[in-house]
């Protein structure tokens, strides 16, 4: 399958009331909240036109006036290709297309996972649609851990996710079953995570590493479990598992941070974690539209806790 990513795409924005009598390339970067970045990409490669014609970034914008970009045509990735993965979509439009990841299916490749992977079947499902758009993932998740993936279809929408998402716009929570009872109600975990010396993923708390904050929220008890509500308000890898794993109560079933815990381990969740990304909420990178997604407990990770409560 042959795969050419799509011409630029054009956008317009109309110069509301107030937002004129700067420059173009001021007006994209502080008012449409623009990266540097994407600006000079413009600026090099791409198009930007007012009230029809082509200009310079360096031109005066006045209220009212219409200003057009078009991005430059993006680049293939030659360590990504189409290849069928069963996809569980659960909501797709022009710009934007939102998956249910499965647990087992890493999100792009790595160098112990090269292909078969998330990206390389959301590319499959694109081409099978006559659609060439460039992956770009707005949020990861870990290969054993189920559930919301945002994918944004072009550079522009990528962009206005990746400005959201540091603005704290995007809310993501996670349901996550893990070895104790935990005392609290809720709380909050403030420890820093590094990176293990000589280790390429496995993190762990550290002074010296990049700060994390992890809150989370007890939704129910079992005699040796508790499922807790997790929210982040950074996103270092590995965070959750290192975190609670820290606190004490590592995710059941999580292999790489939940040593030290195997006497109460359960043993009838083969092959993954019991970490489930269920919700996540953000406004429309176009439409600025507020969205809403929460998805259940698959089944093998709904059968542990009915198997807890009776």
């Amino acid at each position: 399958m042959n795969f050419q990513p799509e011409e630029g795409k054009l956008i317009s924005f109309i110069v509301a009331a107030g937002e004129g009598n700067r420059s173009a390339e001021d007006y994209l970067h502080k008012v449409k909240k623009l990266s540097v970045k994407a600006v000079r990409r413009l600026k090099n490669d791409g198009v930007v036109r007012l009230n029809g014609k082509n200009t310079m970034l360096r031109q005066v914008v006045r209220d009212g006036d219409t200003i057009e970009i078009i991005y430059p045509k993006e680049e293939v990735s030659p360590y990504l290709l189409p290849e069928f993965v069963p996809l569980d979509i659960v909501y797709e439009d022009d710009n934007i297309l939102i998956v249910n990841k499965q647990a087992g299916i890493c999100v792009h490749p790595t160098k112990g996972y090269p292909g078969q992977t998330l990206a390389n079947g959301v590319l499959y499902h694109w081409a099978e649609n006559q659609r060439n758009y460039r992956v770009h993932l707005v949020n990861r998740l870990d290969k054993d851990t189920s559930g919301l993936v945002l994918i944004a279809k072009h550079t522009y929408e990528a962009q206005q996710l990746f400005a959201g998402q540091q603005r704290g716009g995007i809310k993501r929570a996670y349901l996550a079953l893990v070895v104790g009872v935990v005392p609290e109600e809720e709380g909050l975990l403030d420890w820093p995570i590094a990176r293990e010396e000589g280790r390429t993923t496995k993190r762990f708390v550290a002074a010296h590493g990049q700060r994390a904050l992890t809150y989370y929220k007890v939704r129910e008890r079992f005699c040796h479990n508790t499922l807790l509500e997790i929210t982040l308000e950074t996103g270092r890898t590995h965070q959750i598992r290192v975190h609670l794993s820290h606190f004490g109560f590592p995710v059941v079933g999580d292999v790489f941070y939940g040593e030290g815990a195997s006497e109460d381990k359960l043993d009838f969740l083969p092959g993954r974690q019991f970490l489930h990304a269920y919700y996540m909420s953000f406004s429309h990178p176009c439409s600025q539209q507020r969205m809403e997604f929460t998805l259940a407990l698959p089944e093998e990770l709904d059968s542990v806790i009915r198997s807890l409560r009776t």
